[in-house]
């Protein structure tokens, strides 16, 4: 199969053109998208396609500057503009670029789009390009990837890999993974890369996929709950997310592993939980920075206090606030280790706005006080 990558900057041009061409027709697959210039080169050294189909206005680097880059590596590879009316100027200094098709959007049908890929085949067809199946060590970093957190391929090495800090993974219950396809993922995809762009996106499943960032970001559970609410508000699910900071000394594999561990205890926890405390659970995951009280959580899931008192106790064996200071702990714990801000600074970011009560609650949780836990564990 011939790779494609695709790069245009209006998400409504590219899912639509991806999921209306049978790319499997003409001996494609689309293997990478960008919305700009600059994302689309850096996909472009990491797969190598035989196709680039490009818009010429985009951000970072214009379709211009991108095909120009591309020629100066490889000669033979098959460009597809698809331009405006008024990029006339542009479109007349690529004639030296070796261009085989123009599409206008304005005016393009999906005949002359197959048409188009049709004659790109037949080029590459005609210069002996296969489109054979590269070999695993030639793969995309992300595919090699996948293959060593799933147990198929040995750990990849490469320039970013001892930076790499924290690992987010993000997962469906099997009740949300029937709601969506492939092409809402795509759409998913998209919302994470733009919320983490110097992360690196690993799919590592159906519909899960792990991410992975240079340095332990603070604001990463606020990105990812963003993410979130744009996911439930476009697609009605929304995805289970774990975090770890990766060990001294310990292996991307290991790390995976071990956040894949608890995603496993996590969901065979919530399994066993009706639908309303799932969705108490994550409410309070997303809003424990802020004052969440008793009756304002069941205010929101539309119950009366004492019957949500009832069901999450049967549920979880734990009293609303009990399970609400495990939450914040959990996100204080994870800045304590990974930040230099004060103490009490860390608990009224999540939620401990007395700091009398966060220090109970912590040394009874861990034993110890928190300045003493930060010395243990850094």
């Amino acid at each position: 199969m011939y790779k494609v990558l695709f790069a245009e900057d209006e998400l409504l041009v590219r899912l639509g053109l991806q999921n209306s061409i049978p790319w499997g027709d003409f001996g494609m697959e689309l293997t990478a998208q960008a919305d700009n210039g600059i994302t689309a080169y850096e996909l472009y050294q990491k797969i190598r396609p035989d196709v680039v189909i490009t818009d010429i206005r985009m951000e970072g680097m214009d379709g211009y500057e991108l095909i120009r880059k591309i020629r100066e590596e490889d000669p033979e590879c098959a460009i597809v503009v698809i331009s405006c009316l008024d990029d006339f100027e542009t479109l007349r200094k690529m004639i030296p670029m070796k261009i085989i098709g123009y599409i206008l959007k304005a005016s393009m049908s999906m005949e002359e789009i197959f048409g188009v890929l049709r004659e790109t085949q037949e080029y590459l067809r005609s210069i002996g390009r296969t489109g054979e199946e590269a070999p695993k060590e030639s793969r995309s970093l992300e595919q090699r990837l996948a293959d060593c957190f799933l147990g198929e391929g040995p750990e990849p090495h490469w320039e970013r890999e001892t930076s790499i800090r924290q690992m987010l993974l993000f997962w469906l219950t099997a009740e949300d993974k029937e709601k969506i396809n492939e092409l809402a993922m795509k759409f998913v995809y998209e919302l994470a890369n733009r919320q983490f762009p110097k992360g690196t996106l690993v799919e590592t499943g159906e519909k899960c996929f792990c991410l992975l960032l240079a340095a332990a970001d603070p604001d990463s559970e606020t990105k990812a709950e963003r993410m979130n609410r744009s996911v439930e508000g476009f697609l009605g699910v929304r995805f289970q997310i774990a975090s770890e900071t990766r060990q001294k000394g310990e292996t991307l594999k290991a790390l995976y592993d071990r956040l894949n561990r608890r995603m496993q205890e996590e969901t065979a926890e919530e399994q066993g939980w009706d639908k309303l405390t799932r969705e108490a659970v994550s409410y309070m995951r997303e809003h424990h920075r802020e004052t969440l009280s008793l009756t304002e959580i069941s205010g929101v899931l539309g119950i009366s206090p004492s019957y949500f008192s009832h069901i999450f106790k049967k549920n979880t064996d734990k009293n609303y606030v009990e399970y609400l200071n495990e939450i914040r702990l959990e996100a204080v714990l994870k800045d304590l280790k990974d930040t230099d801000d004060k103490v009490s600074a860390i608990a009224e970011k999540h939620g401990f706005n007395n700091q009398e009560y966060f220090s109970r609650v912590f040394k009874k949780a861990m034993g110890v006080s928190p300045v003493k836990w930060r010395q243990q564990n850094r």
